[in-house]
């Protein structure tokens, strides 16, 4: 949506600056974003600032409102066509250098207001930059499965209780599984942190809240939404760290993904963030 709530929204204002990233000036990468589309199919261009560049869009100003905006959360067609293109804009940059992703739906009044926040915050967005270079962000869910540690809570349709007191029993052992399970997934998730670090494999760790059921097609409840910051060089022996701990885990399921753009070690200063806050919040990939 408009992202600059302090100033009022001109009367006649047709077309808004809808931006993707911040990077810092590269030739190699302000090429290759200029054979871009962005969203809606729209056109990509370059905005220099002093030493950073944002990589946007031209859109009707329309489209972007706080109004407009809700409207595309609500129809999951167009909302899942408008992050996919974001998306694509970000993973291309990020194949040639270092990105900071800004929020789904981000858009400036023009670009006089955009170069007005680069200045203002360059030092942080330098220093971000310097920091995820040669870095690449991966996600690790782990999810709580009790039919593996518990065999027997898993029930077929068919099965029926003989009595009020089987009943009650075949009750206890399931809760008991899936309470077993939420606390070997958890621990796991702990284990992973601590042992990443002191092999100094990751530079950063964010927890995001658990995901929803409805959003995974497999079995289990998800207890830990982690994203790690790991530099190029080690990311097969992350890959193994994690893996092996899990393996060792009964009553879990693991799942690695990434490579990604580093979405979660993005986040604009403090200010900033209250500020301006976008419609759409940002979702780990």
């Amino acid at each position: 949506m408009l992202s600059e709530p302090e100033a009022p929204r001109p009367a006649d204002l047709t077309e808004a600056v809808y931006a993707y990233a911040v990077l810092l000036q590269n030739e190699a990468a302000e090429q290759a974003a200029r054979e871009l589309l962005g969203v809606d199919g729209l056109p990509i261009r370059i905005l220099r600032g002093a030493g950073t560049v944002a990589v946007v869009s031209d859109v009707p100003a329309d489209a972007f409102t706080e109004e407009a905006v809700a409207q595309r959360l609500d129809d999951i067609t167009d909302l899942e066509r408008l992050a996919r293109d974001h998306h694509q804009v970000i993973a291309a940059l990020a194949s040639h250098t270092a990105v900071l992703p800004l929020r789904l739906a981000t858009v400036y009044l023009d670009d006089d207001s955009l170069l007005r926040r680069l200045h203002a915050d360059d030092s942080h967005f330098r220093t971000t930059l310097n920091q995820l270079e040669g870095h690449d962000e991966w996600g690790v869910k782990i999810y709580a499965h009790p039919s593996i540690t518990h065999p027997t809570t898993a029930t077929s349709p068919g099965d029926q209780p003989r009595s009020g007191r089987d009943y009650l029993r075949a009750r206890r052992t399931s809760r008991d599984g899936h309470d077993l399970a939420r606390q070997a997934a958890a621990d796991l998730g702990a284990r992973v942190d601590r042992t990443l670090a002191e092999a100094n494999l990751t530079t950063g760790i964010r927890h995001h809240r658990p995901q929803s059921a409805a959003l995974s097609a497999d079995p289990g409840e998800n207890i830990v939404n982690a994203a790690y910051l790991v530099p190029r060089k080690h990311t097969r022996s992350f890959q193994d760290h994690v893996e092996v701990l899990a393996a060792g885990t009964a009553g879990v399921r693991l799942e690695i993904t990434g490579p990604w753009a580093p979405y979660s070690f993005a986040s604009p200063p403090q200010e900033q963030a209250e500020r301006a806050e976008p419609a759409i919040p940002q979702t780990t990939p």
